[in-house]
């Protein structure tokens, strides 16, 4: 079985076994993305260095290549707020 990884530094994943991945996070955001999801299973979270949360899902690695792909569209969450909101005067 190979061992690559796909991802980046706030979302990566990887094969555990044939048709099994998980995908790790170091962002409360996608991981409460992923958590929402139906199909994920949390498998390890850990706070020591920093926020890190491990998902598992029955799919395989070509899935998870295009679910980060949508989670990290344009660099950012896909559902980041993409401009800050105008604060009211006084």
């Amino acid at each position: 079985m190979k061992t690559d990884t796909i991802g980046n530094r706030w979302l990566s994943a990887w094969l555990v076994a044939p048709g099994v991945c998980w995908i790790q996070t170091r962002s409360p955001q996608f991981a409460r993305k992923l958590s929402q999801r139906s199909d994920s299973r949390l498998v390890a979270s850990g706070v020591a260095g920093g926020y890190l949360r491990t998902f598992e899902f029955n799919h395989g690695l070509s899935w998870a290549g295009r679910l980060i792909a949508r989670y990290t569209k344009n660099g950012t969450a896909t559902n980041a707020r993409k401009f800050a909101p105008v604060a009211s005067p006084r």
